[in-house]
């Protein structure tokens, strides 16, 4: 009786259920969906926070709003994504808010160009938190403001 005992005892000890590898094999891959889905989450925030970026200093730097457009447009172009996940950067409206205030700004106003970019992010697999599930396209938006560089002055 006692050597069946110390048998089942030392048994136990080394044991390694079927049932443990499956769970911990299920749940490592659940991480890794989760972990997928945060990075292009992430990487696709980061995309348009530089082209927004880029963006508004490119357009910042020119004399006009149509050449401020232009340089806009041309700088949201050669940002490029993979187009799958991660949709191609747009301008908002299609437009850029030039405001130099008519070559005469007014006291303690500084003629701006304020741009703002989108980028679209789909998800290969689904997020659910708690039981609420989001959607697989979570859209993202940033907004720079810059001093326009080039600006003509009206002297009174």
């Amino acid at each position: 009786m006692r050597a069946r005992r110390r048998y089942s005892f030392s048994r136990k000890a080394k044991a390694f259920s079927l049932a443990e590898v499956a769970i911990t094999s299920f749940l490592f891959v659940l991480l890794g969906v989760f972990a997928a889905d945060i990075c292009l989450l992430i990487f696709g925030c980061s995309v348009n926070d530089k082209a927004c970026r880029d963006v508004v200093r490119a357009a910042a730097q020119q004399g006009d709003a149509a050449k401020a457009l232009q340089f806009a447009i041309a700088s949201v172009k050669n940002h490029k994504t993979d187009g799958t996940f991660i949709s191609p950067i747009t301008l908002v409206g299609g437009a850029v808010n030039y405001n130099d205030f008519g070559g005469n700004p007014p006291a303690g106003q500084t003629p701006y160009v304020q741009v703002t970019t989108k980028v679209t992010v789909t998800l290969p697999a689904p997020l659910f938190f708690f039981g609420a599930g989001f959607t697989n396209k979570l859209d993202f938006s940033q907004t720079y403001t810059s001093p326009i560089v080039k600006t003509k002055y009206i002297l009174p």
